[in-house]
């Protein structure tokens, strides 16, 4: 039940934020490239499900599973994902004979998901208590900048 809780929490996350970019971890020469993805759903089994671009050519030597990591941003949420896993290619026989070349489907096998709060609130709240102290600083005549300072006379 717990996970219950723990999938639609990252489902929720991933809905806010919709799309990736996917890393191709293996050490292959012939691999998928780097792409940006499009999150679409999350199974009761707890896989994700993505759509990202199919290549301009479709290589026999190109993995059908291979290693990713996932990484969710986007500018204006105060957290980010990162998933490490296990990516497969669902509709590799419509882009291998060419009748699906522009999206690939992909099912990920999460090994590793951590969501972290970037703290963004508490940056934005300090940096206005900061003006607010150097306003009020200013007001009364007390800003450093206004201060005299003692010199030595070089006479």
């Amino acid at each position: 039940m717990e996970n219950d809780y723990k999938l639609m929490f990252i489902k929720n996350k991933l809905e806010q934020i919709k799309s990736a970019v996917m890393y191709t971890t293996n050490s292959n020469i012939v691999r998928l490239p780097n792409d940006i993805v499009e999150f679409e759903s999350v199974d009761e089994d707890g896989l994700l499900w993505f759509s990202a671009h199919g290549p301009r050519s479709w290589e026999k030597a190109y993995e059908l599973h291979f290693p990713t990591k996932l990484i969710f941003y986007r500018k204006g949420c105060e957290y980010y994902v990162e998933i490490t896993g296990t990516a497969v290619v669902v509709n590799k026989q419509d882009v291998m004979y060419g009748t699906n070349r522009g999206k690939l489907l992909l099912k990920v096998v999460p090994y590793y998901i951590e969501y972290t709060e970037t703290g963004r609130r508490e940056a934005g709240f300090k940096k206005l208590k900061a003006q607010m102290y150097d306003v009020f600083m200013n007001t009364l005549g007390l800003s450093r900048a206004s201060q005299p300072r003692l010199t030595e006379s070089q006479y």
